[in-house]
């Protein structure tokens, strides 16, 4: 009996938006909307990474040209104990 009741309440509601003007238009503006967020969500990404591209590039020749002009030191050896396990 539930599974009747909720085809034909299904059925209506269906067919009413299918014939509904007003929810033809708000899905249309709807669907605009989503779109247009996406194309902006889309720009915004490319323009963060072609930036972050940039970064990394000037990045690496500034590191080149800093290792080049000093000299390469030994790593240092980590503190032991207590002062080493807080740091």
């Amino acid at each position: 009996v539930q599974r009747i009741a909720n085809y034909v309440a299904n059925e209506i509601i269906i067919k009413g938006l299918a014939n509904s003007k007003t929810f033809q238009k708000f899905a249309v503006r709807t669907n605009k909307q989503y779109q247009d967020i996406q194309q902006q969500g889309t720009e915004k990404l490319t323009q963060t990474l072609e930036e972050l591209a940039k970064q990394q590039a000037s990045g690496a020749t500034s590191a080149s040209a800093n290792a080049s002009s000093s000299p390469l030191k030994p790593p240092q050896r980590p503190l032991r104990g207590i002062p080493g396990f807080f740091l």
